[in-house]
C-alpha cells in the first residue's frame, strides 16, 4: 500500500493562506490506512483550519481517489461539490489521487500529506519500506525480498561487506537485509541462486514518468 503522513498543520495552513474557502478530501484506501489522512484525520485538520479562520465547505472522501475515473456518478459528483463550493481543495491522498483530483477540477488542489513510500502495515501501527517501484524486479531472484528498497545501498549482487554481526553499516539499527535473503534462501533449499550474478539495473525502466498500458 502506498504509505503517507500528514503535513505539519502550520505547513498546511500557510500553503491554504491565499483561500478562505476550503474544501477537504480524504482518502480511504491509501492514506486512511496509514491513519494520516482518511476521514478521521481530515476532519481533524478541518477543525484545525477552522480555528485558523478558514470557512470548511465539505469534508469528504470518495473511498479511493486514485480510482476516481472508475467511480459511478454519485461518488465523481462530490469532486464538483468541492469545486463549485470553495476556493481551494485540501487532499490528504497521495500523490497520485491529488494529482487525479486536480486534473478534474479548474480550482487550486493542496496536498496535505507526503506521500513517503509503498510498504506493508504491521499490527495497525507499523508501516515499513518493501517496494520503490523500480520497475524492474529482481525478487525471483532473492529469496521473495527486495534488496532495492530494503538495503540502504540498493545493492543486488549480495552484501557490500560491511555489515557487523547482521547489522546495517549505514544504520545499525536494522539487519543486514542479504542476511535475511540468505537466511531465507537456505531455508528454501536454493542457497545456488546467490551463485548467480543479477544484471546490473537498468534504470532506464523507471525513467519518470511511467504508464502501463492495458491490452484487450
Amino acid at each position: 500500500m502506498v504509505t503517507v503522513r500528514l503535513k505539519p498543520v502550520e505547513e498546511i495552513v500557510k500553503s491554504l493562506k491565499p483561500y478562505r474557502k476550503v474544501f477537504v478530501i480524504g482518502c480511504q484506501l491509501g492514506s486512511g490506512r496509514c491513519k494520516n489522512g482518511g476521514l478521521r484525520e481530515a476532519f481533524k485538520v478541518a477543525g484545525y483550519l477552522e480555528l485558523h479562520g478558514f470557512k470548511i465547505s465539505g469534508v469528504k472522501s470518495p473511498g479511493g481517489t486514485c480510482i476516481l475515473e472508475r467511480l459511478d456518478s454519485s461518488d465523481r459528483s462530490l469532486i464538483k461539490e468541492a469545486e463549485s463550493s470553495s476556493d481551494a481543495i485540501l487532499s490528504l491522498a497521495c500523490g497520485a489521487g491529488t494529482q487525479l483530483i486536480a486534473e478534474n477540477v479548474s480550482i487550486p488542489v493542496v496536498t496535505g500529506v507526503n506521500t513517503l513510500f509503498i510498504g506493508v502495515e504491521r499490527e495497525r501501527k507499523y508501516f515499513d519500506e518493501y517496494c520503490i517501484a523500480c520497475g524492474e524486479c529482481v525478487i525471483s531472484e532473492t529469496g521473495g525480498i527486495c534488496p532495492v528498497a530494503r538495503c540502504p545501498k540498493s545493492l543486488v549482487n549480495g552484501p557490500c561487506g560491511g555489515a557487523i554481526a547482521g547489522k546495517c553499516e549505514v544504520d545499525p539499527s536494522i539487519p543486514c537485509i542479504w542476511y535475511r535473503i540468505e537466511n531465507r534462501l537456505r531455508e528454501l533449499c536454493s542457497l545456488e541462486t546467490l551463485k548467480k550474478r543479477v544484471p546490473l539495473k537498468d534504470y532506464r525502466a523507471s525513467v519518470y514518468p511511467r504508464r502501463l498500458v492495458l491490452e484487450d
